[in-house]
């Protein structure tokens, strides 16, 4: 009775270590699989188009500033006259 029962603690202990052992293959596999989900090749040139966009609307939006701090100052300049007053 006793060597059954060392016998079967023995392959309970051989059915958790494989167990282990695949659980461990297991995550290897999740791991790889992430690290080639993220290594994927990177495409810029949508960003690069984007990017040339916004310099283009920010260099329209500078030039519409100049435009009105200029109106701006004629408007001072007319209300600064004192013969229109």
């Amino acid at each position: 009775m006793d060597n059954i029962k060392k016998n079967l603690a023995n392959i309970v202990t051989l059915i958790g270590l494989i167990g282990a052992i695949g659980a461990g293959f297991v995550k290897y596999g999740q791991i790889e699989e992430k690290l080639a989900n993220i290594a994927e090749p990177f495409d810029p040139s949508p960003l690069t188009k984007q990017i040339a966009d916004n310099k283009t609307k920010i260099a329209v939006l500078e030039k519409t500033i100049q435009v009105l701090e200029l109106t701006i100052k004629e408007f001072k300049i007319q209300n600064d006259n004192p013969l229109l007053k």
